[in-house]
């Protein structure tokens, strides 16, 4: 391969952006933490009050599955919680509930 064809393809692989690169190789885009526009936060660690004993204990949230409503153990008590959890379309974290599951 001559010097001026190994140059001309350096100088197109140089000049793609990401977007294209993801493309060219079927790559799924990626999170980037830096980026200006981030769709929402993937996990957020909160404080939850255990409406069984009243002890406040921590436990992360997973935000990439959207609003849901699940049963988690007391961390003290070890009595089960119904926690709802809402996020919005964009994958932020709105509010949080618990109760007394039954």
């Amino acid at each position: 391969m001559s010097r001026s064809a190994v140059d001309q393809l350096k100088s197109s692989a140089l000049a793609l952006d990401e977007a294209s690169i993801d493309r060219l190789y079927g790559l799924e885009p990626v999170f980037e933490p830096d980026q200006s526009e981030a769709y929402g936060e993937l996990g957020v660690f909160v404080e939850l009050p255990c409406p069984w004993c009243g002890e406040i204990y921590g436990s992360m949230l997973d935000l990439t599955d959207a609003s849901r409503c699940y049963i988690e153990d007391c961390q003290v008590c070890c009595r089960p919680i119904e926690v709802t959890l809402q996020v919005d379309e964009d994958g932020v974290f709105r509010s949080l509930s618990t109760r007394q599951a039954q």
